[in-house]
């Protein structure tokens, strides 16, 4: 084992871990998922029929904008990962 091995990582870049398509019992809890303005830039707003929102930012690549409409059966859910961090997601379109 050398030193390097033990220590935390730092100004890795994020890769693909996982792509994957919304589980229909995933898309079942959704009333509506909209593209609207956040932090992280552009991200889908998931009304929830329970009551509430969720939010998960777009992908770098997708082509949504401010209000529109986005169809979670077309949608899918990136999964990014970095050393030394925990997983984050993003909705490709």
């Amino acid at each position: 084992m050398n030193i390097f091995s033990a220590l935390r990582v730092y100004a890795g870049k994020w890769s693909e871990k996982k792509v994957e398509s919304f589980k229909a019992e995933e898309i079942a809890l959704v009333d509506k998922a909209e593209g609207v303005e956040s932090q992280y830039g552009l991200s889908v707003c998931f009304f929830m029929k329970a009551g509430g929102q969720s939010y998960i930012p777009l992908d770098q690549n997708s082509s949504a904008a401010i209000g529109d409409t986005i169809d979670l059966t077309k949608a899918q859910v990136v999964t990014l990962c970095k050393q030394g961090e925990n997983d984050i997601y993003r909705v490709r379109i």
